[in-house]
């Protein structure tokens, strides 16, 4: 391994080939010089131990146990108690509401036009920006209630 040959080279000259350590578990080169070495050494007790025993963040975060799946929560339905004549206790379910998604044309219904522009924005803002005669062009012009409709009949 090349921590071994970082060893002889460290006997011989005193200090390392380069500045890279080598994981003893998957051999990938980790840079280390200067302080960080020398915290290194430190935490390893010598620079022995730690060629001898030095393994990459990679290798030391896939020994650890995965953490547990956390479940997802089932959302409980409140059930409401009541009792009848003979003193039993009945639980009633509530009911859901199904949402039944319908097609509305808004040409076709004048009262959804109403509605939808009560709140003063119009519909087809399209209409009104892109035009000189602003919402004369407009088939919602009849039953919109937008703030900014004006009719300019020329």
């Amino acid at each position: 391994m090349k921590n071994k040959e970082q060893q002889e080279h460290f006997l011989k000259t005193g200090h390392l080939i380069n500045k890279k350590i080598q994981c003893n578990k998957c051999e990938t080169d980790v840079t280390m010089f200067g302080s960080n070495l020398e915290n290194r050494i430190k935490k390893f007790g010598t620079l022995w131990s730690l060629l001898d025993e030095f393994k990459c963040r990679k290798c030391i975060s896939a020994s650890k146990p995965a953490k547990p799946i956390k479940e997802k929560k089932v959302r409980k339905v409140k059930l409401h108690k009541k009792t009848n004549e003979q003193g039993e206790v009945i639980y009633s379910i509530p009911t859901l509401k199904p949402y039944v998604s319908r097609e509305v044309f808004l040409k076709d219904s004048p009262e959804q036009v109403t509605k939808c522009t009560e709140n003063g924005t119009c519909i087809r803002p399209d209409i009104y920006l892109n035009n000189n005669r602003a919402c004369r062009d407009c088939p919602y012009a009849v039953n919109c209630k937008a703030s900014v409709k004006r009719l300019i009949f020329t």
